[in-house]
């Protein structure tokens, strides 16, 4: 068996992300840039780039710092249950929500930020835990829902500068991609052993005191004894329906006439 990782190499990559992220912010707000304005405007053709920006921008420091830090838990979970399918899973919630949000959002409005791919991988997570039998991956469904459960009225559009077409399209791209993915290998770290059963000899089947548990039919020899035959105290040698007497010596025979 190879030897186990250590856990911080799996936030290494999820680091990285959070920090271009931050530098994309600091940048903006220390030059005074205004990049929202390049953040994605729904059903306007002219603006298609902001697909590919809206996962980057951010409005404020409160918005960029509850993104991250969601972002960099979900992406560092994300790595250590699905390492094989992590670069796939994180492209997909980074892009197909920014789609889905340029053909449903609403019109002559700005969508930026992360949580639209916050909700892709809080909801892929949690959906990928309950679909597998497995106990690691239900506990981690379950921690999801203790942190992130509150997300769940972030698809309602209760504030009104609140994305929740990109909460919604973020939820629903994490679903469907849970299903696309529900083979995909996890980490061996966290797969349970296959039971292993051991046959048992055959056992001898007790005859008699347990053959009629059984359906097997058993053959049965009939054993015919002759019943001219009895136990008597007769000599040996005679029988009782035996009509000679005794043996007669020739010499004492009764002459007959001739």
């Amino acid at each position: 068996m190879s030897p186990r990782k250590p856990l911080w190499t799996y936030t290494i990559i999820p680091a990285f992300v959070v920090l271009i992220l931050f530098l994309i912010f600091a940048i903006n707000e220390g030059f005074e840039l205004e990049w929202s304005r390049f953040g994605l405007h729904p059903q306007e053709p002219k603006y298609w780039y902001g697909i590919f920006t809206f996962f980057f921008l951010h409005g404020s420091f409160e918005h960029f710092f509850n993104n991250a830090v969601a972002l960099f838990v979900l992406l560092s979970l994300l790595r250590y249950f699905f390492p094989t399918h992590f670069i796939k899973v994180m492209l997909i919630s980074i892009i197909v929500p920014a789609i889905l949000t340029f053909f449903i959002g609403r019109a002559g409005s700005t969508h930026i930020g992360a949580s639209g791919a916050v909700y892709a991988l809080a909801v892929f997570l949690f959906i990928s835990g309950i679909l597998r039998l497995n106990r690691y991956l239900l506990g981690l469904s379950l921690l999801i829902a203790f942190l992130y459960g509150g997300l769940w009225w972030g698809v309602f559009p209760i504030e009104e500068r609140i994305s929740y077409e990109g909460h919604f399209a973020g939820a629903i791209t994490g679903f469907v991609s849970a299903l696309i993915f529900i083979y995909a290998p996890i980490n061996p770290e966290v797969q349970e052993p296959t039971p292993e059963f051991e046959m048992e000899e055959d056992e001898i089947v007790d005859r008699i005191g347990d053959l009629w548990k059984t359906n097997y039919q058993v053959d049965v020899r009939y054993i015919y004894k002759d019943d001219t035959e009895s136990n008597t105290d007769s000599p040996s040698g005679t029988s009782p329906n035996d009509d000679s007497g005794p043996a007669i010596p020739d010499d004492e025979q009764p002459k007959g006439r001739s």
